[in-house]
């Protein structure tokens, strides 16, 4: 639960029912080490009584130790934290709240609630030793382990923050390196051979442990390494064989000790022994470890041997050096036979009748099959019957249990073997059965949280035993979410705590968050399921849900990737319809020290001049941390590692731990004793005790400032043209004595009257030593004509001492200039109609000059006008000269737009621009047509022609239009209109005409053997044609065969001679009509030689679907000069007009 969480009494959806009508707060989270600020609100208690209410607290962090760090406040039952939480300290705290009347005797029940605190990496590793001492033979190996060494971490073992890796950092003596660490283990190994203890015989090693997996912060050790003699004596057992018996169900028992004799250095690695089993156990019944002595091998008993399965065990076992042998060393074995025996030992009862509940020992001694002992057992002397432990604590997450539940086991240890016992409670509600196993009898209630009580078992002998049993509640880890279910709750409005969960967890994954709990379950089997961010919203894939409602994480979180996580948990019936409203869920992850602070820069610059004071702050390093900024995390402190050089002493400077500024800690700078020093910073964390960085700082010592720049000259005077935007005003050169390019040398300028409305700048020029006024704002002659700057001049290093600024005063005369005249506005737009008479006043348009002190007379002109339709007197007046047209080109939407100029009577003039846009409103002065100029069609089974009608006018003066065929047309076709198309359909053929046409052209022209058809199938008289007519002026084109043209000769273009083949005749025609086309000396009426006569004598009439004859005149043929020099003679002739 973090801030802003409200609970309420009784009924609130992030209590969950425990047994008939208790509810159980889960715990809120708390980080530990919060920077505040304090009292800082935690949680917030709200009873449902409609009545003012008094909330009260009392428990751990309350009114008991560790007082007062939880406090609430009466009336609105906010509890706040009053301090910074220490998780080492304290883990958990246990709170319960209380609620009355406050003016009736009304009261809630108390709630209990659980604040656990969040770990911090707060602490750093701590070596176990320091330091640590080991030792390893010449003859050692690459890669052999000698030795370990091992740290501790005071935070929560269960995160990164005690996960301790180790390093070396350092050997002495240095080369080469002889050694690794394994980072997890801290086992020093050996990494490179050639051991040699003449030449040395020691090295120590500097040991780091960094806990964050060795990112974290560290803590420096050392580990000192004997070089040893090598091993070349193999340890011996003293016998070659062992022969033993042992009871069976006896685990923990010494089966056999086997010595061995070695002859290498005692105390060495050549001489300590260790042992392993290497054959006759393979179900591991058994264990050999080092005796105390080190020359010893100890056999016991780790698991319980069984007579039926095994009778008897052959082991061989062999020693070993801790140290690996020099050279090929035999090795030693010995063989041990383990022997089963089985003892049986009846009870022994008295003559007294104990009572067992209902059973009395006289009843007990008929029982035979669950208390007899095992037959052939022999009680082991060392062993006394009795209770493992001396009190059993169960731990339950409830303090009302309900009937038949299991709290726990008792174990009690007969020594015979057996796994049952008989047992008793002092407490009739608790039942034990003879497995150990509590139960309770009936509903128990634990009132102050805890219960105790006394449990009783009889060994074989007939001796009571006694053990205490206490029952603890124990808040549970997990949140429960219940789904509000009636309409009353949900009117309520709930509120759902946020869920927390640590970075950077250890895990093991999947962990549990959260469960989900639905109030339907208790009717039927729910199915849960979750969709949001981490699920199947990108990140993807990290948190599941089980069918209890557990919502598991899957992985390590990264709170600088994403902080939280906003889920939607959804609740549906197994196998009934019934489901719940989906259910918001937000997990925020709890940030971990895992960033070091970083320097924004590195090394950083400053300068500090030589007569700087104590205090005196002259630059500042920075750095920041990638952690939660509203934690220590992130609260990064400096201190100063070093200081090179130490002279005149080792710590010249300071520095601020909070803020990072570097200041003057001795006033007692010397530029030609030291002109610079390097600072080695540090940046830490957790208030500068966390994990840090290292950056340098560079000082330059420098004069001190005790001579003040002088203007050359007391006073400017300037001229300036008005309107100009970054002109040069004046320049102001100064002079100063200070060392040339030092901050007490270089200057900076201010204005400091004169200037109220900001239309000037100052600023430094390049040489340093010179004032630049520039004009920021246009100047107004006519507003202001003259101005009276005071300028200062400063260095960019203050004085030493009390040192006269100096000063310069600049007089700024204002030049008029002439100024264009101003349309206002600039554009201007009128509308009227697109047939306005010509002649007619349009509108007046005119400007004004903005030099009002002179007398100046405008006048105008238009500048673009592209159909010429206007014209402007001199004193701004448009009129029309030319009839407008709306749907002319150049308009668009029906504007047109004129550029009209203003120009004064000065020499030369200056001239403003105005924009004219006129709205030219529609007219109906444009007839309908058809797009489609002509168009084909088959006389047999006419289909229906559709032709697009456009207007160029627009609304109203457009569409619905109507049509109606013309002339001749009318016999054949009919028209109507579909919506803006015409549908042109052809009525009937003509009839055949047998009236025979004569040839275009006289009998006797050059092209009397070319016939004609009027029909489509061909004449009789057509079979015999001469081709050559078709190619004459072709060939090299020696003649020209029109007697009334002689055409200019040009080179002759590529013509194909005529084939021999008279099939290829076709393809012949279209080659040379091709080249015609392009030659640009054929004449323009060739196309007259090309079958103008087809025959004659036909009988057949002429078949045409179209009279062009009669509707000639009336149509529009200038579209045929667009369809290429083939048509442009068909166009001369029917588009040229009368001529």
């Amino acid at each position: 639960m973090g801030c802003g969480t409200i609970v309420r009494f009784g009924v609130i959806a992030v209590l969950f029912q425990m047994g008939l009508g208790h509810w159980v707060v889960p715990p809120a989270l708390l980080p530990e080490n919060s920077r505040g600020p304090f009292p800082a609100k935690v949680v917030q208690i709200k009873s449902l009584q409609q009545l003012e209410m008094t909330y009260q607290i009392n428990g751990e962090g309350a009114d008991l130790d560790p007082k007062g760090v939880f406090i609430i406040d009466k009336s609105s039952g906010w509890i706040s934290v009053t301090q910074s939480l220490d998780r080492e300290k304290k883990a958990s705290y246990r709170l319960t709240v209380h609620a009355k009347g406050t003016s009736m005797n009304v009261e809630e029940k108390p709630l209990e609630i659980f604040i656990n605190v969040i770990d911090q990496n707060d602490n750093r590793p701590e070596f176990t030793q320091n330091p640590f001492n080991g030792s390893v033979t010449e003859a050692a190996g690459r890669g052999d382990v000698f030795m370990q060494v091992t740290a501790t971490d005071a935070d929560d073992p269960n995160t990164y923050n005690a996960e301790v890796w180790f390093s070396i950092i350092s050997q002495d003596p240095p080369v080469p390196k002889m050694f690794g660490i394994n980072n997890k283990t801290g086992e020093i190994f050996v990494q490179e051979t050639g051991f040699d203890k003449e030449i040395c015989s020691k090295y120590t090693l500097t040991i780091q442990a960094a806990d964050l997996q060795g990112q974290g912060m560290s803590t420096i050790g050392s580990a000192i390494i004997t070089i040893t003699d090598s091993n070349d004596n193999a340890p011996q057992f003293e016998k070659s064989s062992y022969t033993v018996s042992v009871p069976e169900h006896k685990v923990g028992a010494v089966v056999a000790r086997l010595p061995v004799t070695d002859e290498d250095e005692p105390g060495s690695p050549a001489w300590s022994t260790k042992y392993r089993i290497i054959s006759g156990d393979e179900n591991e019944f058994f264990n050999v470890s080092t005796g105390p002595s080190q020359l010893e091998g100890i056999i016991t008993i780790v698991k319980p041997l069984d007579l039926e399965k095994n009778k008897q065990f052959v082991l061989s076992v062999i020693v070993e050096n801790d140290d690996p042998f020099v050279g090929a060393l035999p090795t030693a074995t010995t063989t041990v036979t383990v022997n089963m025996k089985r003892y049986i030992r009846m009870p022994i009862f008295g003559n007294e009748n104990y009572r067992m509940g209902e059973v009395t020992w006289l009843q007990l001694r008929q029982i035979r099959l669950s208390y007899l002992v095992p037959n052939g057992f022999t009680e082991d002397s060392s062993c006394t019957p009795g209770f493992d432990l001396e009190e059993f604590i169960f731990k339950v997450h409830r303090d009302h249990l309900p009937k038949g539940k299991q709290i726990g086991r008792v174990v009690f240890n007969n020594c015979d073997g057996r796994t049952r016992a008989l047992f008793q409670s002092a407490d009739k509600r608790f039942a034990v059965r003879t497995d150990g196993i509590v139960t309770l009898k009936r509903q128990v209630t634990l009132y102050e949280h805890h219960k105790m009580f006394a449990i009783h078992a009889w060994d074989s002998s007939g001796k009571k035993h006694t053990v205490s049993v206490r029952v603890v509640e124990s808040p549970s880890d997990g949140l429960v979410l219940t789904f509000p279910k009636s309409a009353k709750r949900q009117k309520r409005e709930w509120v759902t705590p946020d869920s927390s969960f640590p970075e950077n967890s250890r895990g093991p994954f999947p962990a549990q968050v959260v469960q989900i709990k639905s109030d339907f379950v208790k009717e039927t089997p729910m199915t849960y399921t979750i969709t949001g961010e981490g699920v199947d919203v990108d990140p993807k894939g990290i948190f599941t849900i089980d069918q209890q409602g557990w919502i598991y994480v899957i992985q390590a979180l990264d709170r600088e990737k994403k902080a939280s996580y906003k889920l939607t948990a959804h609740a549906k019936g197994t196998y009934m319809n019934v489901e719940e409203k989906p259910r918001e869920l937000v997990i925020n992850v709890i940030d971990q020290n895992d960033n070091r602070p970083e320097f924004v820069q590195n090394p950083f610059n400053g300068n500090v001049p030589e007569a700087a004071k104590n205090g005196d702050v002259f630059m500042q390093v920075t750095a920041t941390d990638a952690d939660d900024p509203k934690t220590y995390n992130a609260e990064v402190w400096y201190s100063i590692v070093s200081q090179d050089p130490p002279v005149p002493k080792p710590m010249m400077f300071g520095i601020n731990e909070i803020t990072g500024g570097i200041y003057v800690k001795e006033a007692s700078l010397d530029r030609l004793v030291c002109s610079k020093y390097t600072l080695t910073i540090q940046a830490a964390d957790l208030q500068g005790t966390g994990m840090s960085s290292t950056g340098s700082a560079v000082i330059t010592v420098t004069d001190s400032n005790n001579n003040a720049p002088q203007f050359e000259k007391p006073s400017y005077t300037v001229s300036v043209p008005e309107n100009k935007v970054g002109v040069v005003v004046a320049r102001l050169p100064v002079t100063d004595e200070d060392e040339v390019g030092s901050p007490a040398w270089s200057t900076k300028y201010r204005i400091i009257s004169g200037d109220k409305n900001g239309f000037f700048n100052v600023s430094t020029g390049p040489s340093q030593l010179e004032g630049i006024i520039t004009t920021v704002k246009p100047l107004d002659f006519e507003k202001t004509r003259q101005y009276f700057l005071s300028v200062i001049v400063e260095n960019d290093e203050p004085f030493v001492g009390a040192l006269h600024t100096a000063t310069t005063t600049v007089t700024v005369n204002v030049q008029d200039v002439n100024e264009p005249p101003e349309f206002i506005p600039k554009e201007k737009t009128i509308s009227v109609a697109e047939d306005i008479p010509v002649g007619s006043d349009l509108v007046t348009f005119t400007a004004t000059d903005p030099d009002t002190a002179k007398t100046q007379i405008i006048t105008y002109k238009i500048s673009s006008d592209p159909q010429n339709w206007l014209s402007i007197t001199e004193t701004g007046l448009v009129k029309v000269i030319k009839e407008m047209d709306r749907e002319a080109l150049v308009n668009k939407d029906g504007k047109y737009k004129v550029i009209v100029l203003a120009m004064d009577d000065e020499k030369p003039p200056a001239t403003g621009t105005g924009t004219l846009v006129i709205d030219l409103q529609d007219v109906n002065d444009n007839r309908p047509y058809i797009v489609e100029k002509s168009f084909k069609t088959c006389n047999r089974d006419s289909t229906p022609v559709l032709l697009s009608i456009m207007d160029k006018d627009g609304d109203p003066f457009g569409p619905p239009f109507r049509v109606v065929p013309v002339g001749d047309t009318g016999k054949n076709w009919s028209a109507t209109m579909n919506e803006t198309m015409l549908v042109l359909l052809l009525l009937m053929f003509m009839r055949r005409s047998g009236k025979k046409e004569e040839p275009l052209l006289p009998d006797d022209d050059v092209r009397d053997t070319i016939y004609y058809y009027d029909e489509e199938g061909g004449g009789e008289d057509d079979q015999d044609f001469d081709l050559s007519v078709l190619h004459r002026g072709l060939d090299n084109r020696p003649d020209v065969f029109r007697n009334d043209v002689a055409p200019t000769f040009l080179p002759a273009p590529m013509y194909r001679p005529r084939p021999a083949n008279p099939e290829e005749i076709g393809t012949f025609i279209d080659d040379n009509l091709k080249a015609a086309d392009t030659d640009p000396t054929a004449p323009p009426y060739d196309s007259l030689l090309v079958f103008d006569y087809e025959g004659g004598g036909s009988e057949a009439g002429s078949l045409s679907s179209l009279n062009s004859d009669s509707s000639g005149p009336d149509q529009d043929y200038d579209f045929l000069h667009e369809w290429g020099p083939r048509f442009r003679k068909l166009a001369d002739m029917y588009g040229g007009g009368e001529d």
